[in-house]
């Protein structure tokens, strides 16, 4: 477990950095067009982070919340959905905002699709925020239907 730990570390420091360069590469939508998106070069290398991330995020959290009783993992079943619902609702919100923007500004030949000016929509830290506890609720789920190996079932 404290491998896997260490690891769900250095990974989500990688993906966090990864969602941050979307904010951070991203031209403001006020600005004149530029040539291109860059950061989708930066999602090309970043993918297969992300990919683990949700991964041992979901093997971290079954693992973590099958020590705990059934209704504490209840609990934890819909705080998570919970959390993940309210961050998806503000991300939603935050992300129909962006795009008023965007369609409103001078750059009407860059008002719709995945350019230099909408990566700020999808690749943000809301939306890493979302992701994290969304991988969360998977695993609590996955912690009800796993069970618990004897030490003899484990020799044999």
């Amino acid at each position: 477990m404290d491998k896997l730990l260490k690891a769900w570390f250095i990974i989500t420091l990688i993906t966090f950095v990864l969602f941050k360069l979307g904010e951070t590469m991203t031209a403001a939508y006020t600005e004149s067009a530029g040539e291109g998106n860059p950061y989708v070069l930066v999602l090309l290398v970043g993918w297969p982070f992300i990919l683990l991330f949700i991964w041992i995020t979901i093997r971290l959290a079954q693992r973590t919340v099958a020590s705990v009783n059934r209704l504490a993992r209840i609990g934890l079943l819909v705080g998570s959905l919970v959390m993940a619902g309210v961050g998806f609702y503000i991300n939603a919100e935050q992300a129909a905002s962006l795009r008023a923007g965007i369609r409103a500004s001078e750059n009407a030949a860059y008002a719709s699709g995945w350019n230099q000016f909408t990566n700020i929509i999808y690749a943000n830290q809301l939306t890493f925020f979302v992701l994290t506890v969304s991988c969360m609720a998977p695993g609590v789920a996955f912690s009800f239907v796993t069970r618990k190996q004897t030490n003899e079932e484990r020799l044999n």
